[in-house]
C-alpha cells in the first residue's frame, strides 16, 4: 500500500476517532452530572492527537502535531460557534481542551524519545 493512501487511512481514523470519543465523552458526562463541554474538549483532542501518532504510517510526531494544530484551530471555531449558556463568561473549556492535546503531543514524544534511546527507531 502506497504512503498516499496510508495516509488518507490515518485520516480517516483520526475522523472517526474525534466522532466517536466526543459522543462517548458527552455520554459519559451528562451520566455523571459532570460539565460536558470540558469533558468532550478533553477526551477528544487526547483521542485525536494519539490516534494521529498512532495511525501514521511515517512521520508520527509530526503527524500528531499537525492534528494538534488541526484540532485546536477546530476547537476554537466550535467554541464560538456551540455556545451554552453555562459557558458564557469563560474559556476554561477551551483552555482544557487545549491543555489535553499538548499533553497527548508530549505523551507521543516521549514515546518517540523511548523509541530512540532503544534504538527501535533505527535499521541498519
Amino acid at each position: 500500500m502506497n504512503q498516499a493512501l496510508k495516509f488518507l487511512l490515518s485520516i480517516m481514523t483520526v475522523v472517526v476517532t474525534f466522532i466517536v470519543s466526543a459522543t462517548l465523552a458527552g455520554m459519559l458526562a451528562e451520566y455523571a452530572g459532570w460539565w460536558k463541554k470540558p469533558v468532550i474538549g478533553g477526551v477528544a483532542a487526547a483521542c485525536v492527537v494519539l490516534s494521529g501518532y498512532i495511525s501514521a504510517p511515517v512521520y508520527k510526531l509530526y503527524s500528531a502535531a499537525v492534528w494538534l494544530l488541526i484540532g485546536a484551530g477546530v476547537a476554537w471555531v466550535m467554541s464560538s460557534v456551540f455556545m451554552y449558556a453555562e459557558d458564557a463568561d469563560t474559556s476554561a473549556p477551551l483552555y482544557v481542551t487545549y491543555a489535553s492535546g499538548v499533553f497527548a503531543l508530549a505523551l507521543c514524544w516521549g514515546w518517540e524519545r523511548r523509541k530512540v534511546v532503544r534504538g527501535i527507531g533505527f535499521q541498519e
